[in-house]
């Protein structure tokens, strides 16, 4: 029996020098610094992927970011122009939901235009690892913007009258002008035309304005140019069209009414 136990010893104790090697070479692999390389790609794999990936877009490394806060105040009509990045690595596309009328997104980082409604609005910016907006998002960044009243939108009727040198009262706040018969409310700057629909109007100087149309952005008009007008946001011409006509402009540069 003696015998035996010995024997027993001597065989665990061989094994047990066998197994040792295997169990230092395993636990050597968990104790290896993780790799450059992969630390480098961790920003961008989501969380769920295993215990190396830190998942950086969730707000830790990676995120939407701007020089000029998540908060900014402009006056209605005011040119606006938004700047933003992500942190540490480049996003390869974006998500932009939220912006009011008159604002655009460049496809880049930059969201430009200005508003002409005063108030409160929230625009949404998730950025993301590859184009198409696919791959891996950073949290989403809200952009808060307020817009004021301009100066002197909230004149009275009678004032935005005297911008004109030749006006006709027709009743029930429509007038006859230069640019056409156009209903003006009691208050603010905006009219409205019987052939153009809605505009915003400020006024330059006498019988010259700047019209905001929700369609078209801004446009220069004056009773100098008559039915011609400049519009702002692709630097061509229009010309005004017939009653008669289903639209509204011919526009030079597109060769085509619109």
């Amino acid at each position: 029996m003696k015998k035996l136990r010995i024997i027993l010893s001597l065989g665990l104790l061989i094994e047990a020098k066998s197994l040792a090697p295997k169990i230092v070479k395993l636990s050597s692999v968990f104790l290896k610094p993780v790799p450059v390389f992969f630390k480098s790609i961790n920003a961008w794999i989501p969380a769920t992927t295993g215990i190396v990936a830190t998942h950086a877009l969730s707000g830790a490394t990676t995120s939407v970011k701007s020089s000029q806060g998540n908060s900014i105040n402009v006056q209605a009509g005011e040119n606006l122009t938004y700047q933003f990045y992500t942190s540490r690595y480049t996003a390869g596309s974006y998500s932009i939901s939220g912006l009011p009328n008159g604002l655009s997104y460049n496809g880049s980082n930059s969201i430009t235009g200005s508003i002409s409604e005063a108030g409160s609005y929230t625009v949404k910016i998730t950025g993301y690892r590859g184009a198409n907006q696919r791959g891996t998002a950073t949290p989403t960044f809200s952009l808060d913007i307020t817009v004021a009243e301009a100066e002197g939108a909230n004149q009275q009727q009678g004032d935005f009258r005297d911008n004109f040198t030749e006006i006709s009262d027709l009743g029930n706040h429509w007038y006859q002008t230069w640019l056409g018969n156009i209903f003006m409310p009691n208050k603010g700057n905006w009219i409205f035309h019987s052939q153009l629909g809605w505009l915003y109007a400020r006024p330059a100087q006498q019988d010259t304005f700047w019209f905001y149309d929700e369609e078209l952005g801004w446009l220069f008009r004056s009773k100098v140019l008559g039915s011609f007008c400049y519009r702002h946001s692709t630097g061509g011409w229009l010309y005004q069209l017939g009653g008669t006509s289903t639209n509204r402009f011919w526009d030079y540069n597109q060769r085509s009414e619109i």
